[in-house]
């Protein structure tokens, strides 16, 4: 076994895994533990690099062991982590599923940034610099204002059926049995909340459709155009309670950085009795990783 192997087996690899570890849940309850501003920076990028340079100049203070050793040991302590968020903290699934890519990968260059340090002699002061950091950041990244900008979801259904009984299954959804939905990534796999009900308080224009799905999930759609057999559109209303924590507390779909602003079923009558049903979701975001969440957006 080779001597940079050596450096990271035994006593001081059990620390450091110790350290990262209690370090790890350090940050979270003082990064994510309030469910304020979304912290993307200190939060996805700064922390994880702060954990994995905790651990490296623990294990291996002189940098022998290759920086994949490195990487491969901070990924199970980074894994781990994610475990205890979800059983202890109780993470929503949405934001474990979008945070991981970010929390890898900032950890693997945290690793391979505080080897570099630690093999070269005059810079063995940046790994503390970087364990400090996201602690350093998080009070300054409220302040920070990005750019909103405008996106949509497009999803396009052709239904055997004529167009006046599509609207009369739109406008109304009730009593959605599980059976009837079809599995789909976010619901069955991430665990997002599914729909369980949908009915519409009065008619045209200032209607209000109350909204029920799983998990204690609640929000009202207002509408803004009625058109019969033809168009329905509304706008989002959320509260405070609309999210239970539980299912997620750090994604505010009614925030700066997140608003769900509005949407609208569009009926198209189609040859042989068939219509085209055309669902439009508008939302606006305001983060630093606009182009990543927009993804999420479709998923």
């Amino acid at each position: 076994m080779v001597a940079g192997d050596k450096t990271m087996i035994g006593r001081r690899l059990k620390i450091a895994c110790c350290l990262a570890l209690l370090y790890g849940v350090l940050l979270y309850l003082l990064i994510w533990g309030g469910h304020g501003r979304m912290m993307f920076l200190s939060g996805l990028i700064f922390a994880p690099m702060a954990i994995a340079s905790i651990f490296s100049a623990v294990a291996d203070p002189l940098g022998r062991a290759s920086i994949g050793k490195h990487v491969s040991y901070i990924s199970v302590v980074i894994l781990v982590l994610l475990v205890l968020s979800i059983v202890i903290f109780r993470e929503g699934g949405i934001c474990v599923a979008m945070a991981s890519p970010f929390l890898f990968a900032s950890a693997a260059s945290g690793s391979a940034l505080t080897v570099v340090m630690l093999r070269r002699r005059k810079m063995k002061a940046g790994p503390p610099l970087m364990i400090a950091l996201p602690l350093m950041m998080a009070p300054l990244e409220p302040h920070i204002v990005y750019a909103p900008v405008e996106e949509q979801v497009v999803s396009v259904v052709e239904i055997d059926a004529p167009v006046s009984t599509v609207w009369a299954n739109t406008v109304e959804i009730r009593n959605i049995a599980a059976s009837e939905l079809k599995p789909t990534f976010s619901h069955s796999v991430v665990g997002s909340p599914k729909p369980v009900d949908a009915r519409m308080e009065g008619q045209g224009v200032g209607a209000v459709r109350k909204l029920e799905w799983t998990h204690g999930v609640q929000f009202e759609e207002v509408v803004t155009d009625w058109q019969q057999n033809r168009r329905l559109a509304w706008d989002f209303r959320f509260t405070q309670d609309s999210i239970p924590d539980r299912v997620e507390a750090h994604i505010d779909v009614d925030s700066v950085y997140l608003k769900i602003a509005s949407g609208d079923y569009v009926l198209q009558a189609l040859p042989e009795g068939r219509t085209r049903l055309v669902l439009t979701t508008r939302y606006r975001m305001a983060t630093p990783i606009n182009a990543y969440c927009k993804l999420w957006g479709k998923v």
